[in-house]
């Protein structure tokens, strides 16, 4: 017997409601993401031998503490159809969401060490609980051109140590700008890292919209001074992500991963889209199951499609749902490939992976998106 529950389960494709507008063809109008759309990994551009922007794991990153080898990137990459790297952008210490843009420019988050006096600033989480040598470490959101003097730059161009020519656009640093009470650790959260961003994107004014997981907050960072403009917390949001803007009312998509709710015993994953003024406007969670049959307690996104659909994705399960505007499924699909991290770890990586409960085979995808064929031709079958 099959002793994988996920195998044992099955993967693949699920199932398929033909009564359902799913398909791409039956979409009549794109995705949009404010002033300009965000190409996440994986993204394809307009013609055959663009590149496609996609995001891999910078291969001399320091070891901050355990979770950081699960959840690091740093590499940002223009890559051709055929796999071939035209174009990278590194920063060692980037983590998360780290988006190519229209105009060339990337927005990504990254972090740094606090002193320990800014340290001390840093409320919640579980006492005890820094990184080595009693560390925090803080996040911060960085816009920069990579590339417009070299194919290969890196941060390193502009804190003084590179020759790539990559130029620093904006940035911002947390611990400058959030309060440490509105924005303290949930108790059963680490101190080590803080307030751990995992989405960034732009609103329609330009300003950057932030997800911080171990805060339960999504806000809106005005670009010209780095205050908070706008929030939302527990317990309309619980440890979510994939936070952005799908419309000019300012309404935005989140997927709100609920590992811990407050007054609710019951743990479990929705997405929800919440009104400028804090309303929660549609939801979906799996009623079927009380919740239960949709949860993942990490990772996860959503995407506003242009038939009106939403695209869910159940990452820790490597899960992808499309379900209507009232909630039903169309179809559902889950990633038939199951791997660990042997052969992309060391030895000290893969002993914090066994320390921490995540070694084992995973099918786990951070997020997923759904793409009109003229935005992706290079996939396309020659007839």
């Amino acid at each position: 017997m099959e002793q994988h529950t996920l195998r044992r389960r099955g993967t693949g494709l699920r199932g398929v409601d033909q009564d359902k507008p799913t398909w791409c063809r039956q979409m009549e109008q794109k995705r949009t993401a404010g002033p300009c759309r965000t190409a996440q990994a994986g993204t394809a551009a307009s013609s055959p031998t663009a590149t496609s922007p996609t995001t891999g794991v910078h291969p001399d990153a320091p070891h901050l503490f355990p979770m950081w080898s699960k959840y690091r990137g740093g590499m940002m990459l223009q890559v051709d159809p055929h796999g071939k790297i035209q174009k990278q952008y590194s920063d060692p210490y980037a983590h998360h969401d780290q988006n190519h843009l229209d105009d060339g420019t990337i927005l990504y988050t990254t972090l740094e060490p606090l002193t320990p006096a800014e340290a001390a600033r840093v409320r919640g989480g579980i006492p005890g609980s820094e990184a080595p040598d009693g560390k925090i470490y803080a996040d911060c959101i960085k816009l920069v051109d990579p590339w417009s003097v070299s194919n290969t730059s890196s941060s390193a161009d502009f804190e003084g140590a590179g020759t790539g020519g990559a130029k620093l656009l904006w940035s911002w640093r947390a611990i400058d700008h959030l309060d440490g009470e509105d924005f303290a650790a949930h108790q059963h959260y680490p101190r080590e890292h803080w307030p751990l961003i995992n989405s960034v994107s732009f609103d329609s004014e330009g300003n950057i919209i932030a997800s911080s997981r171990n805060a339960s907050s999504v806000f809106v960072i005005s670009r010209a001074n780095g205050e908070v403009l706008w929030r939302i917390a527990a317990p309309t949001v619980c440890q979510q992500h994939c936070a952005h803007q799908i419309n000019e009312e300012g309404d935005m998509l989140v997927l709100d991963n609920g590992v811990f709710r407050p007054g609710l015993a019951m743990p479990f994953s929705r997405a929800i889209v919440v009104s400028k003024d804090k309303q929660v406007k549609w939801e979906y969670k799996d009623r079927s199951t009380g919740g239960l049959g949709f949860f993942t307690p990490f990772m996860g996104s959503a995407q506003k499609l242009g038939n009106g659909n939403f695209l869910i994705c159940e990452a820790a399960t490597g899960r992808v749902i499309e379900v209507t505007a009232d909630g039903e499924m169309a179809w559902e699909f889950v990633v038939p490939h199951l791997q660990d991290y042997k052969a992309v770890m060391d030895q000290q990586e893969l002993a914090q992976m066994e320390a921490i409960g995540f070694s084992y085979q995973s099918n786990a995808i951070f997020r997923a998106y759904k793409y009109l064929p003229e935005e992706i031709p290079w996939l396309q079958k020659e007839k």
